[in-house]
């Protein structure tokens, strides 16, 4: 399963807030509400939608789309889905990590290359 969610809600004059307690991630929340077994990714949640169609198929260096899983099957098909997209992927950690690519987290909004995702993420 990949899960694009953010965890956030809009009220009626288009504020957005969170609707998960601070801490708790979107990823962790989900996690929890599958059954053993289950595969998980979150990805696809991780850029606004203005930036994924100006971002994807970026050359010629590609734009990085982040993503998280605690599941290496689940990693390489979601690695799928985001090259077919238009992006290089990279893994920004496990499910508990999930909180850095939803809104007001470091990985959210972020268009980077391959070399500065890394960076970021610690990954070589």
């Amino acid at each position: 399963m990949v899960v694009p969610s953010n965890p956030l809600t809009i009220d009626a004059h288009g504020n957005l807030s969170r609707v998960l307690p601070d801490g708790e991630s979107s990823g962790k929340a989900v996690a929890g509400w599958l059954p053993a077994g289950a595969r998980l990714a979150m990805a696809f949640g991780t850029l606004s939608a203005d930036l994924f169609v100006s971002a994807s198929n970026r050359s010629p260096e590609p734009a990085v789309l982040f993503y998280v899983t605690d599941d290496d099957p689940a990693g390489e098909e979601v690695e799928r889905l985001i090259r077919t997209a238009g992006f290089e992927p990279v893994k920004a950690g496990g499910i508990g990590q999930s909180g850095r690519l939803e809104v007001g987290g470091d990985l959210h909004d972020l268009v980077v290359g391959p070399a500065e995702a890394r960076s970021l993420t610690g990954t070589a």
